[in-house]
């Protein structure tokens, strides 16, 4: 699948380009793979020239990087590693490329979740699986 064919939508909620509203599909031979996962981003006054201020998924999903909340944690949002040049577009390619290979190693993720995945990967799949089937209406 090529990265233009991830993103379903994106749309301001109420009008506001500060608060966005996205789709995007899990990555093939993934836990993800054909979950429709739906996100709020929230932006800052700053964006660009600052990192989103969250980007929550508004559904469960089972992932390192995501928390019981569904907040998304990467490294690459933290403002000493933003970069201006980031789109909207690659913002949602970076949480797809997440989504597909989690980062377990650094100190953005869940650490319930990193130690399940670090400890019992096939389980974690499975389960991972399992909420993707419940909550974002994969096949």
């Amino acid at each position: 699948m090529n990265k233009d064919s991830i993103i379903i939508f994106i749309d301001p909620i109420d009008n506001n380009l500060l608060h966005l509203e996205a789709a995007i599909l899990g990555p093939m031979s993934t836990p993800y793979e054909n979950g429709i996962y739906l996100l709020h981003i929230k932006l800052s006054e700053e964006y660009p020239y600052q990192p989103p201020q969250s980007i929550i998924f508004k559904r469960a999903t089972m992932h390192p990087n995501i928390d019981e909340y569904g907040k998304f944690m990467s490294e690459l949002f933290k403002s000493e590693s933003w970069t201006p040049a980031m789109t909207i577009k690659n913002i949602l390619e970076h949480v797809w490329a997440r989504l597909a290979i989690p980062n377990v190693d650094s100190n953005e993720c869940d650490p319930v979740r990193a130690q399940s995945y670090r400890t019992n990967r096939h389980q974690f799949e499975i389960d991972a699986r399992e909420w993707s089937i419940k909550y974002a209406n994969a096949t």
